[in-house]
């Protein structure tokens, strides 16, 4: 498995997004000054060319069995978008492996409309377009400023292969945590941004509402890469959620 190993102190595992490489996390790269940064390109992504086994379930055993092959037993999770699917994942498979949650700009049920228009759109618009045409489109949709520069940053965080992401997409959307959330026990920080166009903040919400325990955070004036858009305060908060471990029910807008 390909990954990035940096820093020190307890550890932190970022799982990006669909379509996206470990290097996405790049302007999480300072947390290292704080926590052990663990930062694994997901099976079918970045590096990694093993397109066997594509699943939710798939890419949470590979992050496990990292952890066992680095002798890390417990560590802080933060997942965006797919990532924050795999974290819930995790969770469900070890939860005692699981020190906290970052589920940002994520969701963890789609209702079966949202399922099937969104799969729908974007294997029409694979199809169809070349890769760079798909990340361009991809990279805008995930932002709130959309200026010429700021995509083009956005598209260097994404490499699109067709098959594993048509695979991955599938088995994200057939995702249902929503059973688990009520008895989570592990602190938990949501995030969800404004204008995302993702993610809508129907899905943050409703995954706050099976978790009243869990602390809620929204960006405004930004969009579905608050790790991007809105990259200081967003590591000053999971900085500061990490040192203080408050799983108090808190909303509040940044």
């Amino acid at each position: 498995m390909h990954y990035l190993d940096m820093g020190q102190g307890e550890p932190l595992v970022l799982i990006h997004g669909l379509g996206s490489v470990k290097e996405s996390w790049k302007y999480q790269f300072d947390l290292s000054e704080k926590f052990r940064l663990i930062i694994p390109d997901l099976r079918g992504h970045g590096e990694c060319n093993d397109f066997q086994d594509i699943s939710i379930a798939g890419f949470a055993d590979d992050v496990l069995s990292l952890l066992d092959s680095l002798d890390i037993q417990q560590a802080h999770f933060c997942g965006l978008s797919l990532g924050g699917l795999v974290v819930q994942e995790i969770y469900r498979q070890q939860s005692d492996r699981v020190q906290s949650m970052i589920l940002s700009n994520t969701f963890s049920y789609l209702p079966y409309f949202i399922r099937y228009t969104s799969l729908h759109d974007r294997l029409k618009n694979l199809r169809s377009l070349t890769s760079d045409e798909y990340i361009s489109i991809t990279a805008e949709k995930c932002l709130y400023q959309k200026t010429p520069d700021l995509i083009e940053e956005a598209k260097s965080l994404f490499l699109i292969k067709s098959e594993p992401y048509i695979q991955t997409s599938r088995s994200a959307v057939k995702s249902n945590y929503l059973p688990i959330l009520p008895f989570v026990k592990a602190p938990t920080l949501l995030i969800g941004s404004l204008y995302d166009e993702v993610v809508p903040l129907f899905s943050v919400y409703q995954t706050k509402w099976c978790m009243p325990q869990a602390k809620l955070i929204l960006f405004d004036q930004c969009g579905h890469l608050p790790n991007l858009e809105r990259r200081e305060k967003y590591n000053e908060v999971l900085t500061q959620f990490i040192e203080q471990q408050k799983s108090l029910p808190v909303s509040c807008t940044v």
